[in-house]
């Protein structure tokens, strides 16, 4: 947990600020008792009470009252500036770190875990930082001077303290024993409720096709069950430390008047009243600060948790690193990419995914990949914007190296439209602004005349500005897939990259978006992975790929003649009837005028 600390840094004159302020207020606190029992020995001594002198010291002590309130109202709200200062530069940067991680990280430690490491735990450890400010070090700083108080007024009294100290100490570190194991499988446990509940609640379209509300609800009701029995012996264990503390606190108080009166032969006469007064006094701060030091270890443990597990994503290795002296593409080339001899195993496996894959994507022209599921179509694709670094050979993106270039560099000349489209919260011209800022309205309004998109999208009550749910869920599979592609053209990269991203359109939209798409990338690099044959007849270059390796390359109709995988493709989808039918429907789109649907 202390290696989290260093985000207080910058806030450190502050925090010297607070020590301050909490010194002078255990000072002015104890400054009481001490005075009440100058008041007391005023009143009980032989010559009578003197008026004037508790008047006097009763203006102390409002005094000192006042001065306790003032300083503790300044010291709460500089603790709580800390506090949020550091939950938001440590909320900061595990989502710096959570941006550069690459999916492999992703996988290893869980979308679900990642959320909970960045919400809760974060909100538990600034918990412990704004508790720590006031307690650790207020707690020490009265107990240490209400026990030199104690053994200046009464050194016999002092015994008590001497012997009910030391257990309350020893009852608190058993207790934080057995409690830090139960902390970290209560976060883990969150963990699996999150992961549970987050897979529900994202597929809850098909747990409902399918029935499957009733076995949901059980495998939440596990997980939930299980975090529950934790957070049961979480509690039935730190249940003990506030009356065990109790406990000797009270009988800590009585043992003072007890002996303070009887000590030596049974009479009041033993010990002066206004020693016991201000004895018990001490005794009860403290007591009351080892009350609030229990508070604050209770705590500690869950907080040493969930501080490790944040430092596992703050100290997680970044794979993808810019190099130290970053290229610069020469001017005469614009998105031309090459693959030699490219092979590539993902980090958890021993199975290479990709062999000895070469082909080059030029400008100008359309690089179609197409193969059977898992054949590592997607794979070739994430390796272009350095998703994953390759583990043999070399992908040049305009005769650089893509590992010389500086990652944003390399992804400024790249738009990629996923295998699912995603959109964010927000508005239509959000979306499209996403990764070109300054882009214009008729920017935009290309982009989604090209993509096929301006029909719905002028249907909605505010257009551009029309709203958009998180995932783009009030949009269908089509629309969303179709501003996800406009998003990419807004950006005019240098090259494209559409994984499977035609996938729910329909035929007709299909070409019209292809045809209009074929006009607006002519000087870019365009390279498309598709299921369905009939997208990429036209494409200047098709790599068939089966097992990882490419098995044919060149245009249809070579690789109906040569390739048996391509042939055995084109027949699983289509006769020969259907392809030339194929055909003929598209010139007849082509040359039938319509807009989208």
């Amino acid at each position: 947990m202390f290696k989290l600390f260093r985000f207080l840094k910058p806030k450190i004159w502050l925090i010297i600020i607070v020590f301050i302020l909490i010194g002078a207020q255990s000072y002015s606190q104890l400054s009481l008792p001490r005075l009440m029992g100058e008041i007391v020995a005023n009143i009980t001594s032989p010559a009578g009470a003197d008026n004037t002198f508790i008047l006097r010291k009763g203006l102390e002590m409002f005094a000192y009252a006042g001065a306790t309130i003032v300083i503790a109202l300044a010291t709460s709200l500089s603790v709580s500036y800390v506090g949020a200062y550091f939950g938001k530069k440590v909320r900061s940067e595990v989502f710096k770190k959570v941006l550069a991680f690459s999916p492999g990280d992703y996988d290893r430690i869980g979308t679900a875990s990642l959320m909970t490491r960045t919400t809760n735990d974060v909100e538990m450890v600034q918990t412990i930082v704004i508790m720590g400010l006031r307690i650790m070090v207020m707690s020490p700083v009265i107990m240490a001077i209400a026990i030199v108080q104690v053994l200046r007024t009464d050194q016999q009294l002092a015994l008590i303290l001497a012997f009910s100290i030391p257990l309350i100490i020893i009852t608190i570190i058993i207790l934080f024993a057995i409690a830090m194991p139960l902390f970290k499988k209560l976060q883990i446990a969150i963990d699996e409720v999150t992961k549970v509940l987050r897979a529900s609640l994202t597929g809850v379209r098909v747990v409902r096709a399918f029935n499957q509300e009733e076995k949901e609800q059980k495998r939440f009701a596990k997980v939930n069950q299980h975090q529950t029995n934790i957070v049961v012996k979480v509690g039935r264990t730190m249940s003990f430390a506030s009356p065990l503390i109790s406990i000797f606190f009270d009988l800590t108080y009585f043992a003072i008047f007890l002996f303070g009166f009887a000590i030596i032969d049974g009479t009041a006469n033993a010990a002066r009243l206004d020693n016991i007064l201000v004895t018990s006094q001490y005794a009860m701060h403290i007591m009351m600060s080892f009350l609030m030091f229990s508070m604050l270890l209770i705590n500690i443990p869950r907080a040493g948790v969930s501080a490790r597990r944040i430092n596992e994503v703050l100290d997680t290795k970044i794979v993808i690193k810019d190099p130290d002296n970053p290229a610069t593409a020469p001017n005469e080339f614009y998105g031309h990419v090459r693959f030699e001899d490219v092979t590539f195993t993902f980090p958890d496996s021993e199975v290479p995914t990709l062999q000895n894959i070469t082909f080059e994507a030029k400008p100008g022209q359309v690089t179609a990949i197409i193969g059977s599921t898992g054949s590592g179509k997607s794979s070739i694709i994430n390796l272009i914007p350095r998703f994953y670094d390759i583990s043999k050979g070399h992908i040049f993106v305009d005769d650089v190296d893509v590992r010389d270039y500086a990652q944003k560099d390399l992804r400024d000349k790249i738009g990629f439209v996923p295998q699912q489209a995603l959109l964010f919260s927000g508005t239509i011209r959000d979306n499209m602004r996403f990764g070109k800022p300054d882009s214009t309205d008729d920017d935009i309004k290309v982009a989604l005349e090209v993509a096929q998109a301006t029909r719905f999208v002028a249907k909605k009550e505010n257009g551009y500005d029309a709203e958009v749910s998180q995932g783009g869920k009030n949009f269908s599979g089509g629309q969303k897939q179709r501003i996800a592609i406009a998003r990419a053209l807004v950006k005019k990269p240098e090259i494209y990259i559409f994984d499977d991203s035609f996938s729910a359109l329909d035929f007709k939209t299909d070409i019209r978006l292809r045809t209009a798409l074929k006009e607006y990338t002519k000087k870019a690099s365009v390279i498309i992975v598709a299921q369905r044959v009939s997208s990429i007849m036209d494409a200047d270059n098709i790599l068939v790929l089966n097992e990882g390796r490419i098995v044919g390359q060149g245009k249809h109709q070579s690789l109906l003649k040569n390739c048996k995988v391509y042939q055995e493709i084109v027949f699983s989808q289509m006769d020969e009837s259907e392809i030339k039918r194929t055909l003929e429907i598209k010139k007849q789109v082509l040359l039938t005028e319509g807009g989208d649907e």
